[in-house]
């Protein structure tokens, strides 16, 4: 029975949670089959041969054998006893949910109903007006406070349409009201989760997007606009709707932002924080949007929003990496590097990425030599890096003016050409590079403004290519010496 539905949930229990799982089977005030020993003696028998890692103890007749030890064989017994205790573990699992998860506020409300079904009017008074002093501080609200926000003005629109009966609007309005709030905060928080998925991939056709933006405005007259958040998001939304912001006005943003993080609850400034990165990133050709970015990265790092259990994606930790040398932001670079090199998850070999990300450290503080043993030193399992490692040999060996940079890029043009499992923009985006490397490396482009410029055009009519960014920066200084 290693494959039951049972053993499966019992594996996932750690040491704590196995203990406070017996206790609790043993208890009379939580299973009504305390005083039977059998489920707390199956449990119990699941528990050690998990532990102790000999799942082969767990097959029906050997449980049989040692649950029912010396009894005569009944049919279907011990299924039984599986899908009794079953129910009991998922009891328990409620228990534990509610015990971790559980607000003060909801257990007061709880308590104002269950004495409001005893009519015990004047305890459910004091109770409503302890719950008024919680309502009133707003911060950081997501979902689970916002519900029951609504959950504790509908009790008291029940408990006041008992006690007033027809006298006064029995709270009718603020129940109203905190409905209103409660969908007015989900409908932004999807609306903005919608925008940021279709700056990424495109879903939504403009007059989507119209709707969307005009039907978080209703109700118009709701409270909800009236309070700090709800203005904010109002904001918010007319940022997110535009995908030409200056950066100046984007900056604001990202500060007000900032500014109102104490306010917002973690996974909705999340968003807007993935946003705001997103954003950026796609506006990076901008030096003024690259400093936003890299304050954005920095931030995060600083204030460890962007580590899960203490590790950081590799994907992540490239993107910190290559923003902040772009950045020349070195000694912080240097510092984040050796913080996380063993900390790095999302990749099979982590330490190849971090060899990686070295070279590239290397390369954009003018060390090529060291840059060079670097990346030639280091062993690239995975396709993206071997591909990424080839065009920085190249830009590498155009820095050092070497003879054997034009052999390298038709080599790597060949390489590109033959590539079968990689991408079909990926691929066309490395083989432009090559391409677009022997137009910049041939010897008249140096000397010949005319023709910069043309190659300048050439990258803005059509910014997919890689490193696009270290191209116009060559092709700047280029322009620069023709003059």
């Amino acid at each position: 029975m290693t494959k039951s539905t049972l053993v499966e949930i019992l594996g996932t229990f750690d040491t704590s949670e196995q203990k406070r799982l017996i206790d609790f089977l043993q208890s009379p005030w939580c299973t009504a089959a305390w005083q039977s020993g059998e489920p707390v003696a199956l449990v119990s028998y699941i528990f050690d041969n998990l532990n102790r890692r000999q799942p082969a103890n767990l097959y029906r007749d050997t449980i049989y054998g040692h649950i029912f030890s010396g009894k005569p064989f009944v049919f279907n017994k011990l299924e039984k006893l599986f899908s009794g205790t079953l129910k009991e573990v998922r009891r328990f699992i409620q228990y534990e949910v509610f015990t971790r998860r559980c607000l003060p506020a909801e257990e007061y409300l709880l308590q104002a109903d269950f004495l409001r079904d005893k009519g015990v009017y004047n305890e459910c008074d004091l109770i409503y007006k302890k719950l008024e002093k919680w309502q009133q501080n707003r911060q950081k609200w997501s979902t689970r406070e916002y519900t029951l926000n609504w959950q504790i003005e509908h009790g008291k629109h029940y408990y006041q349409s008992l006690v007033y009966q027809k006298r006064g609007d029995q709270n009718m309005r603020s129940t109203l009201d905190a409905l209103e709030a409660l969908y007015l905060s989900e409908r932004f928080h999807y609306t903005f989760m919608l925008l940021n998925i279709n700056y990424i991939t495109p879903t939504l056709s403009p007059t989507d997007i119209s709707e969307l933006i005009a039907a978080s405005g209703y109700p118009p007259q709701s409270i909800f606009f009236s309070t700090d958040l709800g203005s904010f998001l109002k904001d918010a939304l007319v940022v997110l709707s535009k995908n030409d912001l200056p950066a100046k006005e984007f900056n604001n943003f990202c500060i007000r932002l900032n500014e109102y993080h104490p306010h917002l609850s973690d996974y909705l400034y999340s968003h807007f924080e993935s946003f705001a990165i997103n954003y950026c990133v796609r506006h990076s050709a901008d030096p003024e949007y690259r400093d936003v970015l890299f304050r954005l990265l920095k931030q995060r790092v600083e204030e460890g929003r962007n580590h899960v259990d203490g590790k950081i994606s590799a994907s992540e930790f490239q993107n910190i990496v290559r923003v902040g040398l772009m950045q020349k932001e070195f000694d912080w670079v240097w510092q984040f590097m050796h913080d996380n090199r063993d900390n790095i998850y999302g990749s099979q070999h982590p330490e190849a990425y971090f060899q990686f990300n070295l070279a590239n450290y290397w390369f954009y503080t003018g060390n090529f030599d060291q840059a060079l043993t670097v990346l030639l030193t280091a062993h690239y399992e995975e396709l993206q890096y071997k591909y990424s490692a080839i065009l920085l040999e190249i830009k590498i060996h155009y820095e050092m003016q070497s003879d054997v940079l034009p052999s390298k890029i038709d080599a790597a043009k060949i390489l590109f050409f033959r590539a079968k499992q990689i991408a079909q923009g990926r691929k066309k985006m490395y083989s432009r590079f090559a391409d677009f490397m022997r137009k910049i490396t041939r010897p008249k482009t140096a000397v010949n403004r005319k023709r910069i410029l043309s190659l300048i055009r050439e990258l803005d009519d059509d910014p997919q290519i890689a490193e696009l960014y270290w191209l116009k920066e060559k092709l700047g200084q280029m322009l620069m010496k023709s003059r």
